[in-house]
């Protein structure tokens, strides 16, 4: 099973274009990532996790709009924030 650290993956996402999200929670960090100044996407972190399981992994894959495997690739550095960028203009998720 796989598993990634949450505070690497906060720190990679981060890297990678993500910002903090005005709204906070006592349980959960929120990353939001824009494009043209315009919200694309958001997902979130638990303050009380050191490792994110095969469940979490896939949930943030998801709200990040990529495969577990693309997701792996932007936590692990190989995937750009441009890549990024591409791979959400090849889904028409942005312009």
């Amino acid at each position: 099973m796989a598993v990634l650290d949450a505070k690497k993956t906060y720190k990679a996402l981060k890297k990678k274009g993500f910002i903090d999200a005005l709204y906070k929670s006592d349980d959960h960090k929120y990353l939001e990532f824009y494009h043209n100044d315009k919200l694309i996407l958001y997902t979130k972190i638990s303050h009380g996790e050191k490792d994110l399981t095969n469940f979490l992994i896939k949930q943030m894959s998801e709200q990040c709009k990529v495969s577990k495997q693309d997701f792996f690739g932007l936590v692990n550095c190989p995937l750009s924030e441009e890549q990024y960028i591409e791979l959400l203009a090849e889904q028409g998720i942005i312009e």
